[in-house]
């Protein structure tokens, strides 16, 4: 009877998965969001819903909640948007349906995520054991989503960053819930009557921390059998300090290849050109090289989307849906030999995929230098949790 009491009270302890809302500090900067991304091969269509918060550290002129409804509209055109910046006693977001958030979730965590984020005037976003159900709608454009069960990253439940997310000083995390879940969606235009209805496979993630970094790349794909994900460029710390970073992540599940690279165990050569939509990255570790290029039509990264900053949700990013991603996968048998093309045990081309650049890695000439804040005359005043 003792020893169960204690297992009890061990798990009631360290419940939830990382992918469970966080506990918001008293004082910010802190920033938590969602990212759920759907691609439909057969209609060559892909969709994303993003949504999240802000406390900012200081007065701000950016918006401190955020939603958006992503839409890819064609092989040469870029995403469509429609965002909305609920007002925060609008947002409810419960463990389990009803629970409210009074601890972080576990490290390790195996077992699946369980909570929904609503607000009022929007819709939902839920996620428990065995499927993820969301309906959100913004102005006359509406996104419904039924899926399945998840497929984690890692089996214990810990994402990209393994064992680095345990450091203390991180200023921010990337956390791939599920790079692999199957189910349909619905999309529609109250306005037009248009409705397009598919399956797809989604991708899902969160970030949480200080804010998004000073630079960076994020990449996706999926496809039957394989997904890939990865997120380059550099973390800040002391508000100043320029730390390049990478993480990386490929999942065959036909030929069982579960390959997760980082900074401790990796280094990597890159080539980003956000003018261009080019991003090139090799990285090599004792055993295997990826070769990984990203590139996407120009064209396509003509939307400037907001990013999770400490200020506030600002315009610091584009993305395409329209990417192709080529990847090949060396695994040598021996550290003293060199990689040949007799060493690729994968190679993979992926449609409809993901290319985001951010901060840094904007092209000078980019869309967020027009887009404008939605009230530049109203100051979201420096609050407490």
């Amino acid at each position: 009877m003792l020893y169960i009491v204690i297992v009890s009270v061990i798990l009631c302890l360290a419940q939830g998965n990382q992918n469970d809302p966080h506990v918001f500090p008293e004082e910010g900067p802190f920033v938590e969001g969602w990212y759920a991304r759907l691609v439909d091969e057969h209609m060559q269509q892909s969709y994303g819903v993003l949504f999240g918060r802000v406390l900012n550290y200081t007065d701000t002129e950016y918006p401190l909640t955020y939603l958006g409804i992503l839409k890819s509209s064609n092989c040469t055109g870029s995403i469509s948007a429609k965002e909305a910046y609920p007002d925060l006693k609008d947002i409810s977001v419960k463990l389990n349906g009803t629970k409210e958030v009074d601890r972080n979730p576990a490290f390790y965590s195996p077992p699946p995520a369980n909570f929904i984020w609503k607000a009022t005037q929007n819709g939902y976003f839920n996620v428990s054991e065995n499927q993820t159900n969301f309906d959100f709608t913004i102005e006359e454009i509406r996104l419904e989503g039924k899926f399945g069960k998840p497929t984690f990253w890692k089996s214990d439940g810990t994402g990209p960053e393994g064992w680095l997310g345990k450091l203390p000083f991180l200023p921010l995390h990337w956390f791939v819930y599920s790079p692999y879940t199957f189910g349909q969606y619905t999309w529609t235009n109250t306005s037009s009557g248009e409705t397009i209805h598919g399956s797809a496979f989604m991708h899902q993630e969160k970030n949480w921390g200080e804010g998004f970094p000073p630079a960076w790349v994020w990449t996706q794909a999926v496809k039957p059998g394989a997904a890939v994900s990865g997120s380059f460029g550099v973390i800040q710390f002391v508000g100043y300090v320029d730390i390049p970073a990478h993480l990386f992540g490929y999942r065959n599940y036909n030929k069982s290849i579960e390959l997760d690279l980082r900074v401790d165990n990796s280094l990597l050569t890159n080539s980003i050109d956000g003018c261009k939509g080019i991003a090139s990255f090799t990285i090599n570790s004792i055993y295997y090289r990826v070769v990984y290029n990203v590139t996407a039509p120009v064209a396509t990264l003509g939307t400037c989307l907001r990013g999770p900053t400490a200020q506030g949700f600002k315009p610091v990013l584009v993305e395409s849906y329209q990417a192709t991603t080529i990847l090949k996968i060396y695994k040598r048998k021996s550290i003293f030999q060199k990689f040949s093309e007799q060493d690729v045990i994968d190679q993979q081309t992926f449609q409809i995929s993901a290319l985001e650049f951010g901060g840094r890695y904007l092209c000078h000439e980019n869309p967020c230098k027009q887009k404008r804040n939605i009230n530049s005359s109203y100051i979201y005043h420096r609050i407490l949790k």
